[in-house]
């Protein structure tokens, strides 16, 4: 029981029922990303924070491959991007990266 918060509570605040939240922390049903993100306000927590568990330390690169929320509308963005701006904006991470880890 996180922060004092029952199935009931929950599955009540996210218009499901305790079965389906019950399900969910089984692992058995994977749950809607509305569900998931209303999880998340009800428990005034990240996406990232129902996820950070599933990846070892021996994993590191698993862990690194997790995009913090902040950071979804610019990856929106640059989804929109033709693939020339696309191309450019890669050019120029990869070598501000290079730059960067010379140092």
């Amino acid at each position: 029981m996180l922060r004092n918060i029952t199935q009931d509570y929950l599955a009540e605040k996210c218009n499901v029922t305790p079965k389906h939240i019950s399900a969910i922390e089984r692992g058995t049903s994977p749950g809607s990303v509305i569900l998931l993100l209303n999880i998340c306000n009800v428990l005034d927590i990240t996406p990232n924070s129902l996820f950070v568990d599933s990846f070892s330390e021996d994993n590191k690169e698993a862990k690194d491959s997790i995009i913090p929320i902040e950071k979804h509308d610019i990856l929106v963005k640059y989804i929109k991007l033709s693939n020339s701006n696309q191309e450019f904006i890669d050019t120029a991470i990869n070598h501000s990266y290079d730059e960067q880890t010379r140092r």
